[in-house]
């Protein structure tokens, strides 16, 4: 397959990706929530940091890779 025929595999590609990076932040922020007082001290977070990245919008913010 030429080069210029595969432009819109890469957009595609990035397209997937986006979704489910998105999708995956999604269930990541559920677990936030649903975190315990010890677990969130574990971790650094008071309640109130936590519920308010829990509450965020999907499309707000980028997950680590």
């Amino acid at each position: 397959m030429p080069m210029r025929d595969t432009w819109y595999l890469k957009i595609a590609t990035n397209g997937v990706r986006g979704a489910l990076d998105r999708y995956a932040m999604i269930g990541e922020r559920r677990q936030l929530r649903e975190l315990s007082e010890a677990q969130l001290t574990d971790i650094g977070l008071t309640r109130h940091q936590a519920l308010g990245e829990a509450r965020r919008p999907f499309w707000q913010g980028q997950r680590c890779r």
